[in-house]
């Protein structure tokens, strides 16, 4: 019972950790159309400031590379964009976007550290300049610690350098308090992106916990919901297919007349971690009430569509097969499994949904009458009752 208990926790906090990713992300991203037209403007306004210093060429350079970067965070922005794609591997989108905010970030430290001009009042407004993009670039990123460290400490060091080391025509107390006002930002960003990851914590698991079927742990109709919108938009767009499997437990009403409820409710518990283990990134199974589920497979080759689903249903029904230990006796159950696949047997996550319904209760009405164990709506048979 322990086990099975508490097989879930590491993928629940997998997940919880990868839905406050995923609001990073976004949150991250959400302000790139305007922090482009802001940066453009600025790095513009910068080079027309400095157009008198010694190298106006390698200003020239360093406007068209940094207009270049950022068009690298526009493109990061319109991938992001795409309906699941950022849930689908949020870890990996942060790691993209944080490497985006590091690219424009050495764009500006390539201000102080190359184009630091002789004449003081240039140099005044170089490190003006820095300065102020720094206390900007705290702000924007300010829910991240990890980005706003990464944009700021490039122009950071440069700007250091040359106030404190090489600049000799400004006041050297200048450089020391460049660097009081950074640590001041860069205690500020942390405790901004603290409190972030606190209310993006709770969000996600007050989101896991409405989304999660409380008796065994697995998904409820509101995360099959979504998931499965989520599948039907990525097939349409990828030319993939999408399965639904509706599973009904042979044999389970016995186990609850013979040993209680409480025994019927372990053995769910059980079969449930036993599922988990089996689970694939591509798959998901969710629980409707009392002992049916439904089995959500994406990503479906359409040419090995049939293998695919076929060992997807034999790894389920291993774990069904083994015997459940039940408050010192044991008991044993089985499984029907009817499976409707996108786009052969409809285009709707209610049809779908209706049609695996409809092959698992044939499956059961016909148990060995099939060329495999699992029935599939895709095969000839009566016509769905219409609704009333």
């Amino acid at each position: 019972m322990k086990l099975s208990q508490t097989a879930g926790k590491p993928r629940a906090s997998a997940a919880i950790a990868d839905d406050v990713a995923a609001d990073l992300v976004q949150l991250l991203l959400r302000g790139v159309p305007v922090n482009f037209a802001a940066g453009i403007s600025s790095a513009a306004v910068t080079a027309w400031i400095l157009r008198g210093v010694d190298s106006p060429r390698a200003l020239l350079a360093w406007l068209v590379a940094y207009c270049a970067l950022y068009l690298v965070r526009i493109a990061t922005w319109l991938r992001a964009r795409a309906p699941g794609a950022v849930q689908r591997a949020p870890l990996l989108w942060l790691r993209r976007t944080r490497l985006s905010v590091l690219a424009v970030g050495l764009a500006w430290a390539i201000l102080p550290a190359l184009l630091f001009p002789s004449d003081p009042m240039h140099a005044l407004a170089v490190a003006l300049i820095a300065s102020a993009v720094c206390g900007a670039g705290m702000a924007i990123y300010s829910a991240d610690w990890v980005s706003a460290l990464l944009f700021v400490m490039p122009t950071v060091a440069a700007a250091t350098w040359h106030l404190l080391l090489v600049s000799r025509s400004l006041p050297p107390g200048l450089g020391l308090l460049y660097v009081v006002y950074t640590a001041f930002l860069l205690h500020a960003t942390r405790r901004t992106h603290a409190q972030f990851q606190h209310i993006a914590l709770h969000r996600a698991q007050a989101s896991a916990q409405l989304s999660r079927d409380p008796l065994t742990g697995l998904g409820n109709r509101l995360e099959l919901d979504t998931r499965l919108q989520q599948a039907l938009a990525r097939a349409r767009r990828q030319g993939t297919e999408v399965a639904l499997g509706y599973i009904d437990l042979d044999d389970f009403k016995p186990v609850n007349d013979s040993l209680g409820h409480a025994a019927g409710d372990a053995l769910l518990r059980q079969l449930a971690a036993r599922w988990r283990e089996e689970l694939r990134a591509n798959e998901l199974i969710a629980r409707l009430g009392g002992d049916e589920f439904v089995l959500l497979v994406e990503d479906i080759d359409p040419d090995r569509a049939e293998a695919q689903l076929d060992a997807v249903a034999e790894r389920l029904h291993r774990s069904v097969e083994k015997d459940f230990e039940l408050a010192g006796s044991t008991a044993r159950v089985g499984m029907t499994i009817g499976v409707a696949r996108y786009p052969l047997d409809g285009t709707e996550a209610d049809m779908l949904l209706r049609h695996a319904d409809a092959a698992m209760y044939h499956g059961k009405k016909h148990k060995g009458r099939h060329r495999r164990w699992w029935p599939a709506r895709a095969q000839p048979r009566q016509p769905l009752p219409q609704p009333a």
